[in-house]
């Protein structure tokens, strides 16, 4: 997935600086006569695919579903073809009338996504990603940051455990700084289990299909990897070539154990449901609400999938220690000293990269350990 960035060019050229300083909006939802915040609007959320993706877009189609039972909203949902992402955009805040529109990922249509907000001053465009900018968002604008590494770190550990040949296989989509991160965190998590154990990295591309990401899969696989991992949109297929050939495999963006019943281990969830409700319900009551939310296991916006059968006791107990640190800010993923795979030192001793780091935002290493396998 293109990470969503906002830098101070982008804003400028689709507002100008004053229109930036205004003050909040007035309430877009009306309350009861009692005071009360029930939502009373229309809610838009446009996807940047298939919503039942078993991936990123059906992460936040789930989060869509606990917003439809608020008392008083209509919800619209929008999947668009490439290309059609503003034009989608400007039929949720015309014709359907929603006064909230959520879009899973904007990429190179955020420009044009940011001069219709500013058209469209009563309607809140939320979306998912980090501004460059964040002291400079537009009124109408805000943003969902999940630290999704917080969890592949937990599922490194318990990989990790699982591992008997120690050797761990994960597809990844392209070497982006967001998708490094996310895999970094994973191979520290594998090393925090078993500093010998190996992690081989295949990255198929963004635009990769799901046979080409299974094909990946079966290459790691039959080259000696007896759990599979992935860092892409959509990780179905690999848990899938998992199951089938008889190896362990951790899950991403939603719950796929189902697709791997006998050897799913755990996977690496978004958790949206409880930044949706609360912004969208804020508005609609007309109250104040945070134009950027971030957070990982702290702010509940990320989450571990339940333990499958294969994951022994010590495991479990070594992860859920290591998820509590991290909700309770005692601990980092990237806390140095950490190498990487040439033996240099990326991260020094007695510093640690915590959640919004800009550091992170500009990885261009793999850890010690993980090796790039297939180009």
């Amino acid at each position: 997935m293109k990470r969503l960035t906002l830098n101070r060019r982008d804003i400028l050229g689709s507002f100008g600086a004053a229109a930036m300083l205004l003050t909040a909006p007035q309430a877009l939802g009306q309350a009861s006569a009692e005071g009360s915040a029930t939502p009373a609007l229309n809610v838009g959320v446009l996807y940047c695919g298939d919503r039942a993706d078993f991936g990123f877009n059906q992460a936040h189609a789930e989060a869509a579903r606990a917003l439809a039972g608020l008392p008083g909203l209509r919800l619209e949902e929008r999947e668009h073809a490439v290309g059609a992402l503003a034009a989608t955009a400007e039929e949720l805040v015309g014709p359907q009338a929603c006064r909230v529109v959520i879009v899973t990922a904007a990429g190179d249509a955020l420009p044009g996504l940011l001069a219709q907000a500013d058209a469209h001053r009563d309607t809140v465009f939320l979306f998912s990603g980090a501004p460059l900018d964040p002291d400079r968002l537009p009124v109408n604008t805000g943003f969902f940051e999940g630290y999704l590494d917080e969890a592949q770190h937990i599922s490194g550990i318990v990989a990790g455990y699982a591992s008997r040949a120690r050797t761990i296989g994960l597809v990844a989509s392209h070497p982006a700084p967001e998708v490094l991160r996310c895999v970094n965190a994973f191979a520290l998590g594998v090393r925090r289990a078993d500093p010998a154990t190996a992690l081989r990295v295949a990255f198929v591309g963004e635009t990769a299909t799901p046979q080409q990401i299974a094909g990946a899969a079966r290459a790691l696989a039959e080259g000696g990897a007896d759990v599979l991992a992935a860092q892409l949109d959509g990780a179905r297929p690999v848990c899938e070539v998992a199951e089938a050939h008889g190896v362990l495999c951790c899950g991403l963006h939603t719950n796929l154990s189902a697709f791997a019943p006998q050897g799913f281990l755990t996977g690496a969830e978004w958790a949206w449901e409880r930044a949706y409700a609360e912004t969208v319900s804020l508005i609609a009551a007309g109250k104040p609400w945070k134009h950027l939310r971030q957070g990982g296991f702290d702010q509940g916006f990320v989450r571990n999938t339940a333990y499958g059968p294969a994951v022994a006791v010590e495991a479990r107990a070594h992860a859920d220690a290591a998820r509590m640190q991290l909700a309770n800010g005692n601990a980092a993923v990237f806390r140095g000293p950490i190498l990487d795979n040439t033996g240099r030192i990326v991260v020094a001793k007695g510093k640690s990269l915590r959640g919004g780091d800009a550091e992170l935002g500009r990885m261009v290493w793999l850890a010690e350990g993980v090796t790039e396998v297939g180009r």
